[in-house]
Parts: structure tokens; sequence; C-alpha cells
């Protein structure tokens, strides 16, 4: 193929909109995610402990800012949320693409090991 025949590819171009429109979504959710960081930051200040809602919710917005940076860098060719399934927990979406994702969680659960074995 030559670059006319690419510059004519319909699904390029649209690939090119949806990179457009996640990357306008990542912008909102980088957002997001940082005031989750400062208030989950306060709550463990003021109250010695992490919100345990906030903190599973913050999990599905990284998971769905994850699913986004790999559809738009070009390391998946599923499109994100509206177009899949919203992410439920980091656990589920861990695919081969993302190994710093698969370390996050296999360090997650052990800090929660650690940590019930000095409650205890």
């Amino acid at each position: 193929m030559d670059i006319k025949d690419n510059a004519k590819n319909i699904d390029t171009w649209l690939r090119g909109l949806f990179i457009l429109i996640f990357g306008v979504i990542f912008y909102f959710l980088y957002g997001l995610i940082w005031l989750l960081v400062i208030f989950q930051f306060v709550t463990k200040v003021i109250t010695g402990e992490l919100n345990s809602n906030l903190e599973k919710f913050s999990t599905k917005m990284t998971c769905y800012a994850m699913q986004i940076l790999n559809y738009i860098t070009f390391q998946s060719e599923e499109r994100p949320f509206p177009f899949s399934p919203f992410p439920d927990d980091g656990s589920e979406n861990v695919s081969e693409t993302t190994p710093l994702k698969v370390e996050a969680v296999q360090k997650t659960s052990r800090k929660k090991t650690k940590k019930k074995a000095v409650d205890k």
C-alpha cells in the first residue's frame, strides 16, 4: 500500500477521532485522579487510615486510565468504556500488555497480607 491508500483508509481516521476523544477524557480523568490522591492523603493524615470506598473507586479510575492509554498508544485494539465494560477491579483487567499493573496488584496484595499479620 502507498501513502494515498493509507490516507483514504477510513479505519485509520476513525481511530484518530477516537484517540482525540479519549485523549480529552483522559485529560479530565487525570485531574480527577489528582483530586482522589489529595483527598486520600488528607484522609490518611486526619484519620490515620485510608478511605476504603475511595480506594476502590481510585482503583477503577486508574484501570480506566490504563485502558485509555493502552488504546491511544496502540497497545490495544479494544476501545475503552463506553465501548467495552467499565473496569470492575484492577485484578480482572490486567492484560499481558500492562506488566506494571500486574506488579501493582501483587504489591497491594502483599501489603494487605503484611498488615493482617501485624494486626494479629
